[in-house]
């Protein structure tokens, strides 16, 4: 769906026209049910299921002037994954750490006498909205630091274009919104339009029930990956018994 017709068939539901309900009054419950869902979606899925999962890369400074690190403006959820390079060519995995474990000084000396750069050496901290990293030495290095981490879908920011597909990702580092919750986005903003009268409309049977879709709307974007194996794995041959052949 192109943003012009997504904007079309919310007008089409609510009975408006581009003076009645204009580009500039509906982008922003555009906005806020677009991330809505998205929220929706995210807090569904389990730990294993990467709708959103983006690589997000940024430029290593000199660790005797910074190791924060904001996250991506963007960001919908939580970080799955910190690689590093220190000299350009090699990637590390950072893994997580809780600053409680963490008994010394930040001071500079301190860090580097108690990490190294080497894989299983390097760890990192969130703060805040950033991460912390616990390393050797870090000389500046461009796009040294990959950030694999949840984000928000890309807002729509113009209702006129009718070119661009809005499911389709933009660039390699930003989502599209699922074609599967475009009904419901624009169901969601008619509800919005339609309580937002000072004499509220009465929703149809249909809006009336958009919580429910929306919760069926997920499922079928869960468990996108059906080549995965299922091990089941069978108690130890003490507790089985004779495996039910009583008789």
């Amino acid at each position: 769906m192109k943003a012009l017709e997504l904007a079309t068939y919310i007008r089409y539901k609510t009975r408006t026209n581009t003076t009645t309900f204009t580009d500039v009054e509906m982008l922003p419950l555009v906005h806020f049910r677009q991330d809505e869902l998205a929220r929706k979606l995210m807090n569904s899925l389990s730990e294993d299921e990467d709708i959103f999962l983006t690589p997000h890369t940024a430029n290593l400074v000199a660790s005797t002037t910074q190791r924060d690190y904001g996250f991506p403006q963007d960001i919908l959820s939580r970080i799955k994954r910190v690689e590093i390079t220190f000299d350009g060519t090699t990637w590390v995995r950072a893994m997580p750490m809780d600053i409680s474990e963490y008994p010394f000084t930040h001071d500079e000396d301190t860090i580097t006498n108690n990490f190294s750069n080497d894989e299983g050496s390097v760890k990192y901290d969130i703060q805040r909205k950033s991460i912390f990293i616990y390393s050797g030495t870090i000389v500046a290095v461009t796009g040294g630091l990959k950030l694999w981490c949840f984000n928000y879908p890309t807002l729509i920011t113009d209702l006129t274009d009718n070119t661009n597909e809005i499911e389709d990702d933009p660039d390699t580092t930003h989502h599209g919104f699922p074609r599967e919750l475009h009904e419901l986005l624009a169901r969601g903003v008619s509800i919005d339009y339609k309580e937002s009268r000072e004499k509220p409309i009465p929703l149809t049977e249909r809006e009336q029930k958009y919580e429910y879709d929306v919760l069926r709307a997920i499922e079928t974007l869960k468990h996108g990956d059906q080549n995965r194996e299922i091990i089941a794995q069978l108690p130890p041959a003490s507790e089985r018994g004779n495996d039910g052949q009583d008789y």
